[in-house]
Protein backbone atom coordinates (compact mmCIF):
# COMPACT_ATOMS: atom_id res chain seq x y z
CA UNK A 1 0.00 0.00 0.00
CA UNK A 2 1.22 3.40 -1.29
CA UNK A 3 1.68 5.52 1.85
CA UNK A 4 2.85 9.13 2.51
CA UNK A 5 4.69 8.07 6.11
CA UNK A 6 7.37 5.93 4.58
CA UNK A 7 10.27 5.57 7.81
CA UNK A 8 13.21 7.36 6.83
CA UNK A 9 15.86 5.57 8.98
CA UNK A 10 17.63 8.52 9.74
CA UNK A 11 15.04 10.19 11.43
CA UNK A 12 14.09 6.54 13.31
CA UNK A 13 15.26 7.73 17.10
CA UNK A 14 13.37 11.35 16.54
CA UNK A 15 10.33 9.23 15.30
CA UNK A 16 9.95 6.92 18.42
CA UNK A 17 10.21 10.23 20.82
CA UNK A 18 7.70 11.97 18.82
CA UNK A 19 5.69 8.16 18.86
CA UNK A 20 6.21 8.34 22.91
CA UNK A 21 5.42 12.10 23.48
CA UNK A 22 1.47 12.04 20.73
CA UNK A 23 0.87 8.42 22.68
CA UNK A 24 1.26 10.03 26.36
CA UNK A 25 -0.70 12.95 24.93
CA UNK A 26 -3.84 10.83 23.86
CA UNK A 27 -4.02 9.22 27.75
CA UNK A 28 -3.62 12.85 28.71
CA UNK A 29 -6.74 13.95 26.84
CA UNK A 30 -8.67 10.75 27.11
CA UNK A 31 -8.64 11.54 30.65
CA UNK A 32 -9.18 14.74 30.13
CA UNK A 33 -12.23 14.02 28.07
CA UNK A 34 -13.46 11.94 30.82
CA UNK A 35 -13.42 15.15 32.94
CA UNK A 36 -15.28 17.51 30.87
CA UNK A 37 -17.97 14.22 30.60
CA UNK A 38 -18.60 14.77 34.34
CA UNK A 39 -18.25 18.84 34.44
CA UNK A 40 -19.49 19.91 31.11
CA UNK A 41 -22.83 21.93 31.47
CA UNK A 42 -25.67 20.32 29.91
CA UNK A 43 -27.57 21.58 26.61
CA UNK A 44 -30.98 21.18 26.38
CA UNK A 45 -31.03 18.89 23.54
CA UNK A 46 -29.17 16.25 25.90
CA UNK A 47 -31.89 16.22 28.66
CA UNK A 48 -34.42 15.67 25.47
CA UNK A 49 -32.32 12.73 24.49
CA UNK A 50 -31.56 11.29 27.04
CA UNK A 51 -35.42 11.19 29.04
CA UNK A 52 -36.58 8.96 26.45
CA UNK A 53 -35.95 6.16 28.03
CA UNK A 54 -38.72 6.88 30.54
CA UNK A 55 -41.46 6.45 27.27
CA UNK A 56 -39.81 3.33 26.12
CA UNK A 57 -42.20 0.70 27.02
CA UNK A 58 -45.05 2.64 26.42
CA UNK A 59 -45.48 1.83 22.74
CA UNK A 60 -41.85 3.21 21.69
CA UNK A 61 -43.58 4.88 18.45
CA UNK A 62 -46.70 6.72 20.56
CA UNK A 63 -44.51 8.35 22.96
CA UNK A 64 -40.77 8.82 22.24
CA UNK A 65 -40.12 11.79 19.55
CA UNK A 66 -41.66 10.93 16.36
CA UNK A 67 -39.73 12.77 13.54
CA UNK A 68 -36.66 10.64 15.30
CA UNK A 69 -35.31 6.93 15.04
CA UNK A 70 -35.12 5.25 18.35
CA UNK A 71 -32.00 3.22 18.12
CA UNK A 72 -30.28 5.66 20.41
CA UNK A 73 -32.86 5.06 23.40
CA UNK A 74 -32.56 1.61 23.58
CA UNK A 75 -28.57 2.50 24.32
CA UNK A 76 -29.57 4.87 26.69
CA UNK A 77 -31.63 2.82 28.70
CA UNK A 78 -28.46 0.96 29.94
CA UNK A 79 -27.77 4.07 31.81
CA UNK A 80 -31.26 4.15 33.44
CA UNK A 81 -30.67 0.92 34.57
CA UNK A 82 -27.79 1.48 36.04
CA UNK A 83 -28.28 4.96 37.60
CA UNK A 84 -30.79 5.04 41.03
CA UNK A 85 -31.65 8.97 40.38
CA UNK A 86 -31.77 11.52 38.24
CA UNK A 87 -28.36 13.02 38.89
CA UNK A 88 -27.01 9.29 38.75
CA UNK A 89 -28.76 8.31 35.38
CA UNK A 90 -26.99 11.78 33.94
CA UNK A 91 -23.74 10.88 34.91
CA UNK A 92 -23.50 7.19 33.81
CA UNK A 93 -25.01 8.16 30.71
CA UNK A 94 -22.13 10.99 30.27
CA UNK A 95 -19.48 8.77 30.97
CA UNK A 96 -21.08 5.64 28.91
CA UNK A 97 -21.15 8.09 25.88
CA UNK A 98 -17.21 9.29 26.66
CA UNK A 99 -16.39 5.19 26.07
CA UNK A 100 -18.29 5.66 22.75
CA UNK A 101 -16.03 8.30 21.70
CA UNK A 102 -13.15 5.91 22.93
CA UNK A 103 -14.12 3.39 21.41
CA UNK A 104 -14.71 5.62 18.17
CA UNK A 105 -10.62 6.81 19.00
CA UNK A 106 -9.35 3.49 18.39
CA UNK A 107 -11.31 2.60 15.24
CA UNK A 108 -10.26 5.87 13.52
CA UNK A 109 -6.57 4.75 14.61
CA UNK A 110 -7.22 1.21 12.98
CA UNK A 111 -8.30 2.98 10.14
CA UNK A 112 -5.08 5.18 9.42
CA UNK A 113 -3.10 1.94 10.53
CA UNK A 114 -4.71 0.10 7.44
CA UNK A 115 -4.08 2.97 5.32
CA UNK A 116 -0.63 4.48 6.07
CA UNK A 117 0.75 1.47 8.06
CA UNK A 118 2.65 4.00 10.20
CA UNK A 119 1.78 3.82 13.90
CA UNK A 120 3.09 7.56 14.18
CA UNK A 121 0.54 8.57 11.57
CA UNK A 122 -2.55 6.38 13.53
CA UNK A 123 -1.47 7.70 16.94
CA UNK A 124 -1.20 11.28 15.37
CA UNK A 125 -4.26 10.84 14.19
CA UNK A 126 -6.06 10.56 17.28
CA UNK A 127 -4.05 13.00 19.17
CA UNK A 128 -5.19 15.65 16.43
CA UNK A 129 -8.85 14.70 17.29
CA UNK A 130 -8.77 15.11 20.76
CA UNK A 131 -7.33 18.76 19.95
CA UNK A 132 -10.48 19.73 17.85
CA UNK A 133 -12.49 21.44 20.45
CA UNK A 134 -15.40 20.77 18.61
CA UNK A 135 -14.64 17.25 19.68
CA UNK A 136 -13.72 17.37 22.90
CA UNK A 137 -15.97 19.22 23.93
CA UNK A 138 -18.61 18.17 22.03
CA UNK A 139 -17.74 13.83 21.83
CA UNK A 140 -19.29 13.00 25.36
CA UNK A 141 -23.11 14.59 24.61
CA UNK A 142 -25.75 12.87 25.51
CA UNK A 143 -27.03 12.55 22.01
CA UNK A 144 -27.85 10.21 18.93
CA UNK A 145 -24.92 11.33 17.10
CA UNK A 146 -21.55 9.66 19.31
CA UNK A 147 -23.46 6.01 18.46
CA UNK A 148 -24.06 6.65 15.17
CA UNK A 149 -20.64 8.09 14.40
CA UNK A 150 -19.06 4.93 16.09
CA UNK A 151 -21.47 2.63 13.73
CA UNK A 152 -20.44 4.92 10.89
CA UNK A 153 -16.33 4.15 11.39
CA UNK A 154 -16.63 0.91 12.46
CA UNK A 155 -18.81 0.41 8.65
CA UNK A 156 -16.00 2.57 6.84
CA UNK A 157 -12.81 0.57 8.78
CA UNK A 158 -14.36 -2.98 7.53
CA UNK A 159 -14.55 -1.61 4.09
CA UNK A 160 -10.82 -0.53 4.05
CA UNK A 161 -9.37 -3.19 5.82
CA UNK A 162 -11.04 -5.65 3.93
CA UNK A 163 -11.78 -6.65 0.27
CA UNK A 164 -14.39 -3.90 -0.56
CA UNK A 165 -15.41 -6.43 -3.16
CA UNK A 166 -16.23 -9.06 -0.67
CA UNK A 167 -19.89 -9.92 -0.65
CA UNK A 168 -19.51 -10.73 3.61
CA UNK A 169 -17.89 -7.33 3.74
CA UNK A 170 -20.16 -4.90 2.16
CA UNK A 171 -22.93 -6.83 3.60
CA UNK A 172 -21.55 -6.20 6.94
CA UNK A 173 -20.57 -2.44 6.32
CA UNK A 174 -24.51 -2.05 4.68
CA UNK A 175 -25.61 -3.59 8.41
CA UNK A 176 -23.10 -1.06 10.27
CA UNK A 177 -24.52 1.99 8.09
CA UNK A 178 -27.77 0.49 8.54
CA UNK A 179 -27.53 0.69 12.41
CA UNK A 180 -26.38 4.24 12.02
CA UNK A 181 -29.09 4.93 10.28
CA UNK A 182 -31.72 3.81 12.76
CA UNK A 183 -29.87 5.34 15.52
CA UNK A 184 -30.22 8.62 14.02
CA UNK A 185 -31.78 10.03 10.28
CA UNK A 186 -28.60 12.20 9.92
CA UNK A 187 -26.44 9.41 9.37
CA UNK A 188 -27.88 9.12 5.82
CA UNK A 189 -24.70 11.51 5.51
CA UNK A 190 -22.78 8.61 6.29
CA UNK A 191 -24.56 6.00 4.22
CA UNK A 192 -24.29 8.34 1.09
CA UNK A 193 -21.06 8.96 1.51
CA UNK A 194 -19.35 5.35 1.76
CA UNK A 195 -22.07 3.89 -0.80
CA UNK A 196 -21.05 6.71 -2.99
CA UNK A 197 -17.18 6.24 -2.30
CA UNK A 198 -17.38 2.48 -3.35
CA UNK A 199 -19.42 3.37 -6.59
CA UNK A 200 -16.67 6.12 -7.55
CA UNK A 201 -13.41 3.97 -6.59
CA UNK A 202 -15.35 0.94 -8.74
CA UNK A 203 -15.71 3.21 -11.69
CA UNK A 204 -11.98 4.60 -11.22
CA UNK A 205 -11.12 1.34 -12.20
CA UNK A 206 -13.51 1.32 -15.21
CA UNK A 207 -16.15 -1.05 -13.77
CA UNK A 208 -19.14 -0.42 -14.01
CA UNK A 209 -20.01 -3.91 -13.27
CA UNK A 210 -18.57 -3.76 -9.80
CA UNK A 211 -20.00 -0.73 -9.19
CA UNK A 212 -23.32 -1.88 -9.60
CA UNK A 213 -22.76 -4.97 -7.45
CA UNK A 214 -20.83 -3.01 -4.44
CA UNK A 215 -24.44 -0.92 -4.52
CA UNK A 216 -26.47 -3.60 -4.47
CA UNK A 217 -24.70 -5.54 -1.88
CA UNK A 218 -23.99 -2.46 0.84
CA UNK A 219 -27.81 -1.90 0.40
CA UNK A 220 -28.87 -5.42 1.08
CA UNK A 221 -26.28 -5.34 4.61
CA UNK A 222 -28.49 -1.82 5.22
CA UNK A 223 -31.70 -3.38 4.51
CA UNK A 224 -31.21 -5.89 6.98
CA UNK A 225 -30.74 -3.54 9.92
CA UNK A 226 -33.50 -1.44 8.63
CA UNK A 227 -36.26 -4.85 8.83
CA UNK A 228 -34.25 -5.96 11.98
CA UNK A 229 -35.41 -2.40 13.60
CA UNK A 230 -39.11 -2.50 12.04
CA UNK A 231 -39.79 -6.06 12.86
CA UNK A 232 -38.61 -5.78 16.64
CA UNK A 233 -40.14 -2.50 17.40
CA UNK A 234 -43.07 -2.22 14.86
CA UNK A 235 -43.86 -6.24 14.70
CA UNK A 236 -47.23 -5.77 13.14
CA UNK A 237 -47.08 -2.07 12.71
CA UNK A 238 -43.65 -2.46 10.89
CA UNK A 239 -44.91 -0.65 7.85
CA UNK A 240 -46.54 2.54 10.25
CA UNK A 241 -42.88 2.05 11.71
CA UNK A 242 -40.65 2.35 8.42
CA UNK A 243 -42.86 5.06 7.24
CA UNK A 244 -41.85 7.12 10.57
CA UNK A 245 -38.56 6.30 10.01
CA UNK A 246 -38.11 7.52 6.70
CA UNK A 247 -41.02 10.38 6.44
CA UNK A 248 -40.53 11.38 10.09
CA UNK A 249 -37.55 13.83 9.91
CA UNK A 250 -38.17 14.74 6.50
CA UNK A 251 -39.57 18.29 6.97
CA UNK A 252 -37.23 18.98 10.00
CA UNK A 253 -34.31 18.03 7.50
CA UNK A 254 -35.85 20.10 5.24
CA UNK A 255 -36.91 22.99 7.26
CA UNK A 256 -35.13 22.77 11.10
CA UNK A 257 -32.84 25.70 10.48
CA UNK A 258 -35.40 27.87 9.51
CA UNK A 259 -36.53 28.40 12.21
CA UNK A 260 -33.18 29.43 13.72
CA UNK A 261 -30.76 32.72 12.90
CA UNK A 262 -26.86 32.56 12.17
CA UNK A 263 -26.31 28.70 12.28
CA UNK A 264 -23.64 29.46 9.99
CA UNK A 265 -21.59 31.20 12.68
CA UNK A 266 -21.06 27.84 14.23
CA UNK A 267 -19.20 27.12 11.32
CA UNK A 268 -16.85 29.84 11.41
CA UNK A 269 -16.44 29.05 15.22
CA UNK A 270 -15.11 26.09 14.71
CA UNK A 271 -12.68 27.16 11.67
CA UNK A 272 -11.70 29.70 13.80
CA UNK A 273 -10.92 27.82 16.86
CA UNK A 274 -9.01 25.52 15.55
CA UNK A 275 -7.26 26.49 12.27
CA UNK A 276 -4.06 24.84 12.63
CA UNK A 277 -5.69 21.27 12.23
CA UNK A 278 -7.84 22.73 9.24
CA UNK A 279 -5.01 23.65 8.00
CA UNK A 280 -3.58 20.40 7.97
CA UNK A 281 -6.32 18.62 6.93
CA UNK A 282 -6.72 20.73 3.67
CA UNK A 283 -2.81 20.17 2.92
CA UNK A 284 -3.54 16.10 3.64
CA UNK A 285 -6.74 16.55 1.48
CA UNK A 286 -4.64 18.19 -1.66
CA UNK A 287 -1.93 15.64 -1.55
CA UNK A 288 -4.45 12.54 -1.65
CA UNK A 289 -6.62 14.17 -3.88
CA UNK A 290 -3.70 14.94 -6.39
CA UNK A 291 -2.67 11.20 -6.79
CA UNK A 292 -6.06 9.99 -6.58
CA UNK A 293 -6.31 7.68 -9.79
CA UNK A 294 -3.50 6.39 -8.28
CA UNK A 295 -4.17 4.98 -4.85
CA UNK A 296 -5.15 1.95 -3.83
CA UNK A 297 -8.78 1.23 -3.28
CA UNK A 298 -8.78 1.47 0.46
CA UNK A 299 -6.90 4.76 0.40
CA UNK A 300 -8.95 5.92 -2.55
CA UNK A 301 -12.40 4.77 -1.03
CA UNK A 302 -11.42 6.60 2.26
CA UNK A 303 -10.81 9.79 0.43
CA UNK A 304 -14.15 10.17 -1.41
CA UNK A 305 -16.01 8.98 1.55
CA UNK A 306 -14.02 11.64 3.85
CA UNK A 307 -14.38 14.63 0.83
CA UNK A 308 -18.48 13.83 0.71
CA UNK A 309 -19.33 13.79 4.00
CA UNK A 310 -17.71 16.81 5.01
CA UNK A 311 -19.73 18.72 2.20
CA UNK A 312 -22.69 16.95 3.21
CA UNK A 313 -22.11 18.24 7.08
CA UNK A 314 -20.68 21.95 6.33
CA UNK A 315 -23.77 22.72 4.30
CA UNK A 316 -25.98 21.10 6.39
CA UNK A 317 -29.07 23.43 7.00
CA UNK A 318 -28.46 23.19 10.74
CA UNK A 319 -24.70 23.53 11.72
CA UNK A 320 -25.32 23.11 15.55
CA UNK A 321 -21.62 23.04 16.94
CA UNK A 322 -21.66 18.88 17.54
CA UNK A 323 -22.47 18.02 13.90
CA UNK A 324 -18.69 18.48 13.16
CA UNK A 325 -18.44 15.58 15.45
CA UNK A 326 -19.84 13.16 12.52
CA UNK A 327 -17.08 14.39 10.15
CA UNK A 328 -13.84 15.28 12.06
CA UNK A 329 -12.68 11.69 12.97
CA UNK A 330 -12.18 11.10 9.18
CA UNK A 331 -10.74 14.26 8.39
CA UNK A 332 -8.45 13.96 11.48
CA UNK A 333 -6.34 11.28 9.32
CA UNK A 334 -5.86 13.33 6.68
CA UNK A 335 -4.46 16.18 9.48
CA UNK A 336 -1.86 13.20 10.47
CA UNK A 337 -0.94 12.28 7.04
CA UNK A 338 -0.01 16.02 6.10
CA UNK A 339 2.04 16.24 9.22
CA UNK A 340 3.60 12.85 9.07
CA UNK A 341 4.52 13.67 5.10
CA UNK A 342 5.84 17.24 5.89
CA UNK A 343 7.77 15.50 8.50
CA UNK A 344 9.56 13.03 6.56
CA UNK A 345 9.61 14.81 2.86
CA UNK A 346 10.79 18.47 3.74
CA UNK A 347 13.80 19.08 5.38
CA UNK A 348 12.84 22.38 6.64
CA UNK A 349 9.32 21.70 7.68
CA UNK A 350 10.68 18.35 9.77
CA UNK A 351 12.19 20.88 12.20
CA UNK A 352 9.02 22.89 12.06
CA UNK A 353 6.47 19.85 12.55
CA UNK A 354 7.10 19.25 16.08
CA UNK A 355 6.87 22.54 17.28
CA UNK A 356 3.69 23.17 15.07
CA UNK A 357 1.72 19.87 16.86
CA UNK A 358 3.25 21.45 20.16
CA UNK A 359 1.12 24.53 19.89
CA UNK A 360 -1.57 22.33 19.05
CA UNK A 361 -1.38 20.51 22.14
CA UNK A 362 -0.91 23.67 24.36
CA UNK A 363 -3.60 25.61 22.62
CA UNK A 364 -5.74 22.38 23.00
CA UNK A 365 -4.69 21.86 26.95
CA UNK A 366 -5.38 25.73 27.63
CA UNK A 367 -9.10 25.74 26.44
CA UNK A 368 -9.70 22.48 28.02
CA UNK A 369 -8.77 23.64 31.28
CA UNK A 370 -10.92 27.36 30.20
CA UNK A 371 -14.01 25.12 29.61
CA UNK A 372 -13.76 23.99 33.43
CA UNK A 373 -15.05 27.00 34.22
CA UNK A 374 -18.36 25.91 31.86
CA UNK A 375 -20.13 23.20 34.58
CA UNK A 376 -23.08 21.92 35.43
CA UNK A 377 -23.61 22.05 38.92
CA UNK A 378 -26.23 24.51 39.05
CA UNK A 379 -28.68 22.37 36.52
CA UNK A 380 -27.71 19.67 38.65
CA UNK A 381 -28.85 21.31 42.05
CA UNK A 382 -32.21 22.22 40.37
CA UNK A 383 -32.43 18.56 38.75
CA UNK A 384 -32.01 17.37 42.48
CA UNK A 385 -34.35 19.58 44.07
CA UNK A 386 -37.25 18.81 41.48
CA UNK A 387 -36.56 15.35 41.73
CA UNK A 388 -36.92 15.89 45.54
CA UNK A 389 -40.44 16.98 45.05
CA UNK A 390 -41.69 14.37 42.93
CA UNK A 391 -42.92 11.27 44.04
CA UNK A 392 -42.53 8.33 42.04
CA UNK A 393 -45.60 8.62 40.27
CA UNK A 394 -45.92 12.28 40.25
CA UNK A 395 -45.25 14.51 36.51
CA UNK A 396 -43.56 17.57 36.12
CA UNK A 397 -43.27 20.31 33.04
CA UNK A 398 -40.75 21.78 31.52
CA UNK A 399 -40.41 21.27 27.49
CA UNK A 400 -36.65 19.72 27.98
CA UNK A 401 -36.71 16.73 29.76
CA UNK A 402 -34.56 17.96 32.77
CA UNK A 403 -35.17 14.55 35.47
CA UNK A 404 -34.76 11.62 33.64
CA UNK A 405 -36.13 9.41 36.41
CA UNK A 406 -39.50 11.30 36.04
CA UNK A 407 -42.24 11.58 32.95
CA UNK A 408 -42.84 14.39 32.09
CA UNK A 409 -46.38 15.75 30.72
CA UNK A 410 -47.28 16.88 28.40
CA UNK A 411 -44.83 15.17 26.84
CA UNK A 412 -44.12 18.20 24.70
CA UNK A 413 -40.73 19.29 23.36
CA UNK A 414 -40.12 23.14 23.36
CA UNK A 415 -37.80 23.90 20.53
CA UNK A 416 -38.50 26.98 17.93
CA UNK A 417 -40.76 25.10 16.13
CA UNK A 418 -42.96 23.55 19.45
CA UNK A 419 -43.01 27.65 20.48
CA UNK A 420 -44.27 28.79 17.63
CA UNK A 421 -46.96 26.30 17.03
CA UNK A 422 -47.97 25.93 20.92
CA UNK A 423 -48.33 29.88 20.79
CA UNK A 424 -50.34 29.49 17.74
CA UNK A 425 -52.64 26.85 19.38
CA UNK A 426 -53.16 28.93 22.49
CA UNK A 427 -55.97 27.83 24.74
CA UNK A 428 -56.66 25.07 22.28
CA UNK A 429 -53.34 23.51 23.13
CA UNK A 430 -52.63 20.50 25.15
CA UNK A 431 -50.06 22.90 27.40
CA UNK A 432 -52.65 25.07 28.01
CA UNK A 433 -55.35 22.74 29.52
CA UNK A 434 -52.46 21.16 31.32
CA UNK A 435 -51.71 24.19 33.22
CA UNK A 436 -54.92 25.29 33.75
CA UNK A 437 -55.79 22.21 35.75
CA UNK A 438 -52.52 22.07 37.04
CA UNK A 439 -51.78 18.58 36.11
CA UNK A 440 -47.94 18.85 35.89
CA UNK A 441 -47.18 18.29 39.79
CA UNK A 442 -43.88 20.39 39.21
CA UNK A 443 -43.13 23.28 36.55
CA UNK A 444 -39.06 23.91 35.78
CA UNK A 445 -39.43 27.19 33.99
CA UNK A 446 -36.74 28.45 31.75
CA UNK A 447 -36.27 30.79 28.59
CA UNK A 448 -38.01 27.88 26.31
CA UNK A 449 -41.05 28.77 28.93
CA UNK A 450 -40.76 32.26 28.94
CA UNK A 451 -41.01 32.47 24.56
CA UNK A 452 -44.26 30.73 24.93
CA UNK A 453 -45.71 34.31 25.48
CA UNK A 454 -47.91 36.62 28.44
CA UNK A 455 -51.29 33.91 28.03
CA UNK A 456 -49.22 30.69 29.11
CA UNK A 457 -46.97 32.76 31.60
CA UNK A 458 -50.28 34.43 33.29
CA UNK A 459 -51.46 30.77 33.79
CA UNK A 460 -48.65 29.42 35.29
CA UNK A 461 -48.59 32.50 37.96
CA UNK A 462 -52.04 32.09 38.88
CA UNK A 463 -51.54 28.25 38.80
CA UNK A 464 -48.43 27.52 40.97
CA UNK A 465 -46.22 29.52 43.35
CA UNK A 466 -42.50 29.36 43.52
CA UNK A 467 -40.20 27.05 45.58
CA UNK A 468 -37.37 28.03 44.96
CA UNK A 469 -36.39 30.39 41.22
CA UNK A 470 -36.74 27.13 39.08
CA UNK A 471 -39.38 25.31 40.69
CA UNK A 472 -43.39 25.80 40.68
CA UNK A 473 -45.45 23.82 42.68
CA UNK A 474 -49.34 24.09 42.09
CA UNK A 475 -51.06 26.48 44.60
CA UNK A 476 -53.82 24.15 44.90
CA UNK A 477 -52.40 21.78 47.27
CA UNK A 478 -49.06 24.46 48.09
CA UNK A 479 -51.46 27.80 49.35
CA UNK A 480 -48.13 28.93 51.07
CA UNK A 481 -45.95 29.64 47.91
CA UNK A 482 -44.87 32.84 46.88
CA UNK A 483 -46.53 33.96 43.52
CA UNK A 484 -44.13 36.84 42.68
CA UNK A 485 -41.75 35.83 40.38
CA UNK A 486 -38.29 34.79 41.44
CA UNK A 487 -34.48 35.43 39.50
CA UNK A 488 -33.53 32.60 37.89
CA UNK A 489 -29.78 31.28 36.76
CA UNK A 490 -29.15 31.18 33.42
CA UNK A 491 -29.01 27.37 33.70
CA UNK A 492 -28.46 27.21 29.50
CA UNK A 493 -25.96 30.36 29.22
CA UNK A 494 -23.23 29.88 27.05
CA UNK A 495 -24.00 26.11 25.60
CA UNK A 496 -23.37 26.72 22.13
CA UNK A 497 -21.05 29.78 22.70
CA UNK A 498 -18.62 28.93 25.25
Amino acid sequence: MTAFTQIQSSGLSQEQNLSRAISLFVFAKIAILFVLAVNTRFVMDEFWHFTQPVYLFDGIFETIWPKKAVGYVVFYELSHLIGWDATSMLMVGRLTTAGLAVALLWGIYKCALTLSHERLTAILAVALLLTFSNFIERGFRLRSEPLATLFAVMAVLVVVRYQADRAKTLILAGLLSGLAFVTTQKSVYFNFALGAALVVDALCMLSITRAIKRGVLLLLGWAIAIALYGVLLGGSAMPQVLEVLFLGPAELALNGGSYYDGLDAYVWQTLFRNPLQYGLVAFGLILSAKRILKLDCAERIFLVFTVLLAGLIFFHNQTWPYVFTMVLPFLAVYAALAATYLLHHSERWSSIIPGLLLVIAVQSIVRNVQYLDHDNRAQLVVVQQAEAQLAENDTYFDGIGMIPSRRMEPRLWLDAQAVLKTKGEGQNSTLYSALLEAEPDLVIPSYRTDNLGPEFNSILKSEYGSLSPHILLPLETNPDLSRSKSQRLPLFKGIYSY
